[in-house]
């Protein structure tokens, strides 16, 4: 395990489904995201695309990206990481006005993902299995 090089993967899977989420994107997550929390995340867009709201989001920059956790339960390899960005994000309702969130205002977030990947498979990606 080399937790440099899984770093790097983490914090680009990060910004990446932040984004995808943002923007209403499905395909993108859906390929690293366990079923379930796929389907939380697709609830979401459903919900917020049922009521006609919109997401105003930059991903400003990603401060840390730290490893809580590592091991392995069974053939499953598990990785914990806390990230800290700096985001813009506000979604606004069918009208434009801001419902949540701040148009405008770099605001910090605090994440924390769990990442498996079944270490019997010859697939090297992770999947996020929880965020927090």
């Amino acid at each position: 395990f080399d937790a440099d090089a899984f770093l790097k993967g983490a914090k680009a899977a990060h910004e990446m489904i932040a984004k995808a989420f943002a923007e209403g994107d499905r395909a993108t997550p859906k390929l690293l995201l366990a079923p379930d929390v796929y389907a939380s995340f697709e609830s979401a867009i459903v919900t917020r695309e049922k009521h006609g709201q919109s997401v105003d989001f930059a991903f400003v920059g990603l401060k840390s990206a730290d490893l809580q956790s590592a091991g392995l339960r069974g053939r499953f390899a598990e990785v914990t990481v806390k990230f800290v960005s700096e985001l813009i994000s506000a979604t606004r309702d069918a009208a434009g006005t801001v419902i949540d969130g701040a148009a405008g205002v770099v605001r910090e977030v605090t994440d924390v993902w769990t990442f498996v990947r079944d270490t019997r498979l010859d697939d090297l990606n992770w999947k996020v299995v929880a965020t927090a």
